[in-house]
């Protein structure tokens, strides 16, 4: 008699403890009420573990002094522009306006080219809106280049393998910023104003 008591005091704990662990978000919300923090948790797989998209306006910052050890002392200006986040970034910037539907961004180590698609009737203050916006993204030095050509951005794009080193690419890319020009009228800029005093 004694082993069926404990038989039935053990079996009844296990079907108790067979109950904790079917803690399902439902279950949770019918015993807590639609209020619990609990009800609002939906993960898929796929969001759990997305990862979070990195700050993208950070600082930065750097301190050096001319007798440092191991300073790179052949490294230009050149060196320290990433061009194709530049590229990714003016071209994310111009399609973000209301006037530009498309454009294709060309860095190289002194042109910003653009060759972008309107989005406005006022094809003049959608060039001079484009061509600002390339200045303020780009060194001061760099020489912007705009045109509403279609057919330019495709030759802009046969660029992107190339390397400013490459002789025949230069020349190339010379020919490309004169026909450029030829093409679309460029607009006068502020930039281009203090320039020519």
């Amino acid at each position: 008699m004694k082993k069926l008591i404990v038989l039935s005091i053990v079996l009844f704990m296990l079907q108790g403890c067979a109950q904790i662990s079917n803690n399902t978000k439902e279950n949770l919300g019918a015993e807590y009420g639609p209020h619990h923090p609990m009800d609002y948790v939906s993960y898929t797989a796929e969001e759990k573990y997305k990862p979070r998209p990195e700050k993208v306006n950070n600082f930065g910052f750097s301190r050096n002094y001319s007798n440092e050890v191991g300073l790179d002392e052949e490294l230009t200006v050149y060196d320290i522009i990433d061009h194709q986040k530049t590229a990714e970034g003016l071209g994310s910037l111009l399609v973000q306006t209301a006037d530009v539907k498309e454009a294709a961004v060309l860095i190289t180590n002194e042109y910003a080219l653009v060759a972008y698609t309107p989005n406005s009737e006022d094809s003049e203050r959608t060039a001079q809106q484009v061509k600002m916006t390339t200045e303020a993204a780009v060194p001061y030095y760099y020489e912007t280049v705009i045109t509403d050509n279609p057919t330019m951005k495709e030759d802009i794009e046969s660029f992107k393998p190339m390397d400013e080193r490459d002789r025949g690419g230069h020349q190339a890319l010379e020919r490309l910023v004169s026909e450029m020009k030829q093409t679309t009228d460029q607009p006068v800029t502020d930039k281009q104003k203090v320039d020519s005093q």
